[in-house]
């Protein structure tokens, strides 16, 4: 259950963001433009920050102390292990807290996580999906793994940023679907850039090729929104969204508990295939 210290109505409650990136940051915007009692806090001291003024804390024990629902959008494990387990991390608190986990993080990590925290530490994983420009416009689709109960708690906060919210079941459920949804769209990503290069060589048409494949079996939501998709021609750095697509499959593989599932075709050599692809992923212009 719930702590009997939260508020009954959870936009009545003191929120915080943990990771005020691409995805982070129109998540907040699109709390505090509902006049939600929220604050940010970021690894990283960005320009993009200074605008939240009073709304992003940069001392992340003050943010902890002050905020009672932390939602997570830190880009990787490592960065959400030390949100929690680092020094005046989440762990450290005494009082009770709810923890959303929005980021895409391996199933396996996120049950070791709650495995290792605390009783006062509610966590829920809430991993998001539709890129900046859904969060930008507050349409995100969030897949949440919880118990019902506490579905019902949170859901009208991800309501402020999503229009999509799907309880998939209990804890670790919603990282499963979000690692499988984004298993499919990395392959789809590759595919489309791919093939965007070889039309190139060809010299082909590009508008003329996407607005065949748009109507076709080959249509993909890479390929349809590529206009609105402000990463599309994006090559591959660790620290941009082509990274993240990267790490995502990662997670992916590291859900596997075994080596006979990584023996599997999908789960094995496809994933090392899709990963060397984003890995080389063609100039494209």
């Amino acid at each position: 259950m719930i702590s009997k210290s939260f508020n009954k109505n959870i936009l009545k409650e003191k929120i915080g963001l943990a990771g005020c990136g691409n995805m982070g940051l129109p998540m907040l915007n699109s709390m505090l433009s509902k006049n939600i009692d929220a604050k940010g806090y970021d690894i990283k001291r960005k320009t993009s920050l200074l605008s939240l003024g009073k709304d992003f804390v940069s001392s992340k024990k003050k943010f902890l102390d002050d905020r009672n629902i932390i939602i997570s959008v830190v880009r990787d494990a490592l960065d959400t292990a030390e949100l929690c387990q680092g020094n005046n991390g989440l762990f450290e608190q005494q009082s009770s807290k709810v923890l959303i986990i929005a980021s895409t993080l391996s199933p396996k990590f996120v049950m070791g996580l709650k495995s290792k925290a605390p009783k006062n530490i509610t966590i829920i994983d809430a991993p998001m999906s539709g890129a900046t420009i859904a969060a930008n416009e507050a349409r995100l689709t969030f897949m949440v793994g919880c118990e019902k109960v506490f579905f019902n708690y949170i859901e009208p906060l991800l309501g402020l940023m999503g229009t999509r919210i799907n309880h998939i079941g209990n804890y670790g459920s919603g990282m499963m679907v979000k690692v499988l949804n984004n298993f499919i769209a990395a392959s789809s990503v590759v595919s489309v850039r791919h093939v965007l290069h070889q039309a190139q060589k060809f010299e082909l048409d590009i508008d003329a090729l996407f607005q065949t494949i748009d109507t076709s079996s080959g249509q993909t939501w890479f390929g349809t929104n590529r206009a609105d998709i402000e990463w599309f021609k994006e090559n591959f750095e660790n620290d941009n969204t082509m990274g993240i697509l990267k790490k995502d499959v990662e997670a992916y593989v590291d859900s596997f508990e075994n080596e006979s599932d990584l023996d599997n075709f999908v789960s094995g050599e496809l994933s090392a295939s899709i990963i060397k692809a984003i890995n080389n992923m063609p100039v494209t212009k």
